[in-house]
């Protein structure tokens, strides 16, 4: 393969430029070497629990990854695939040594990988114009918009632009696909583990992002410089002159328990202007553009893991979530803006749920538990996205195909060690699992482990299905090997939701076909406690669904 990396897609974002919306790079004379990363953007990362800040403020960079020869009959065009990682748009990098191209690269396509800004410097909002955030979304839109213009130079296909992500990443992909900017930027999207439904990736209520930033002024030191408490442009002044260490220090800060609310600065509703990337709250948003693209989308069986494997491996961190379980699970699921009685109610609710017989759960005994983060987190929030497809679908038909998976597989490594879980132990199927099937992202995380017979079967499995969906919008083969036995991978059409469980959990589990099976009713049970929880209060009062306002 050929590989370009550190390719500059806009200017720094330092100085006057911290806090804006990207500036397209004006390119350069003569030759550049991009024969390596870029620094990875500035960040902390609450989800391994690490008290490190790395990485630099000068990480508006993309890699962009070819084939050297092609293995099928040549194209003037290869389709495009762009990836935008995850980390609760906190942290991570599109860099080599996380998401590098060695598997994906076995296939003809253009791989196209980013950074973005994250945290406080991707996201800080005042809600004015003075500051209106979505900064590192705005910084994905730029890729998008250098894909257009620059692909065909590396033999890739602008008309044919797959956008995938996993995670924030995937989250990412449904807002491209909500948000007028992104129009006709991409022609397809595969959103892993997230969608802008999920409690951590919808913008924060009215009031909420403006409240952070005077929080973070404040830490920062650059709260008393104006008496009005709305005068905006002496804090910003300030805020663009603290070392951004500083900043990104104080993001540990924001958080209220453990590291909750998961995601302190997500996306925003921007006040109108010519550069803004969402002005409404994606439920108002009638029918989304996206809506007509084919989509690809799905969840670990286990995805709670990112929280529950901490749960159970630092006792006193769960002595305190079961000893103040009514004050810690509203914030942890993103429902303590309500006023205590509906907060109360719910919390009701979920323990009669998912505890009948109490909060008597440990590390043998987690799978309710466990379910319960999954659900509040990732899958009832991907289960209303999906709604709103197949809805559309029923009452007028216009809407993209909708492929839909569960990655439930029992690998020889698990994304669970790193949340701090035990690396003896499999809890199950992780949040992020399915990223080592894609990437050689193990390489990296677990040095020691050595892929089993299953997971090659089922890297080579889901390999050939996203790069099938990204060139042509259907997963299924047209000359696979590894596919052509398996059953046809159905679009979804209708509610409740077909879906292909992918991998297993079963170690005599040797024939392929057990790591692809069609299966219906997504969760169905979970999901429909999800979908019909809310506080019980007068007649007379309107109320949302629960997790309509999470």
């Amino acid at each position: 393969m050929r590989a370009f990396m550190g390719i500059p897609y806009a200017l720094p974002p330092v100085g006057e430029l911290r806090f804006k919306s990207p500036v397209t790079h004006p390119g350069w004379q003569g030759e550049r070497l991009v024969i390596k990363d870029a620094p990875i953007c500035m960040q902390r990362d609450p989800f391994r629990r690490d008290m490190l800040i790395e990485g630099s403020e000068d990480c508006l960079y993309l890699n962009v990854y070819t084939p050297e020869i092609l293995t099928s009959e040549p194209k003037a065009t290869l389709p495009v695939m762009v990836w935008f990682h995850g980390g609760g748009w906190q942290c991570g990098a599109g860099i080599s040594t996380f998401y590098g191209p060695d598997f994906l690269l076995d296939h003809d396509i253009i791989l196209v990988s980013a950074n973005f800004r994250l945290g406080p410097l991707g996201f800080l909002s005042t809600e004015t114009l003075d500051c209106s955030g979505n900064w590192g979304l705005k910084d994905q839109l730029e890729v998008l918009r250098w894909v257009r213009t620059n692909i065909a130079s590396f033999g890739g296909n602008s008309s044919s632009v797959t956008v995938f992500g996993e995670s924030a990443g995937g989250a990412s992909v449904t807002y491209h696909m909500l948000s007028d900017k992104s129009k006709g930027l991409l022609h397809r999207g595969i959103a892993q583990s997230g969608t802008y439904f999920n409690p951590w990736a919808q913008p924060a209520h009215k009031g909420v992002a403006a409240k952070r930033a005077t929080k973070l002024a404040e830490l920062v030191g650059c709260s008393g410089l104006h008496k009005q408490k709305q005068d905006w442009s002496s804090k910003l002044k300030c805020l663009r002159s603290i070392r951004a260490e500083d900043i990104v220090a104080a993001l540990y800060d924001m958080f209220i328990w453990d590291f909750d609310p998961m995601i302190p600065f997500p996306p925003v509703i921007e006040p109108p202007h010519k550069e803004a990337f969402l002005t409404l709250m994606p439920r108002n948003v009638l029918k989304p553009h996206g809506l007509e693209l084919p989509l690809l989308l799905g969840a670990t069986s286990e995805e709670g893991l990112l929280k529950t494997a901490a749960l159970l491996n630092l006792p006193q961190l769960m002595q305190e979530f079961k000893t103040q379980f009514d004050r810690v699970i509203p914030i942890v699921l993103n429902y303590d803006h309500h006023d205590i009685a509906k907060q109360m109610e719910i919390t009701r609710q979920i323990e009669h749920f998912y505890f009948k017989t109490g909060h008597n759960y440990n590390k043998s005994n987690h799978q309710n538990l466990t379910d319960l983060i999954s659900d509040g987190w990732f899958v009832a929030g991907i289960d209303e996205y999906l709604r709103l497809r197949l809805d559309q679908q029923k009452s007028d038909g216009v809407i993209g195909p909708t492929y839909v998976y569960l990655f439930d597989h029992k690998g020889s490594a698990s994304f669970s060690e790193i949340f701090k879980g035990d690396r003896n132990e499999f809890y199950g199927s992780c949040h992020a699992e399915e990223l080592q099937y894609l990437f050689p992202i193990g390489r990296e995380l677990f040095v020691s482990a050595i892929p089993t017979v299953k997971d090659l079967q089922l890297r080579k499995i889901m390999l050939q299905s996203w790069v099938n969906f990204a060139s042509t919008g259907n997963p299924n083969p047209s000359n696979s090997s590894i596919l052509k036995n398996l059953p046809t991978w159905l679009p979804s059409t209708r509610y409740p939701v077909e879906f292909v469980r992918l991998g297993s959990k079963m170690d005599d589990d040797d024939e392929v076909q057990q790591l692809f099976r069609l299966e219906a009713k997504l969760m169905q049970h979970r999901v429909d406690f999800w979908r019909e929880l809310k506080p019980h209060v007068p007649s007379n009062t309107h109320f949302h669904h629960a997790h309509t306002d999470l």
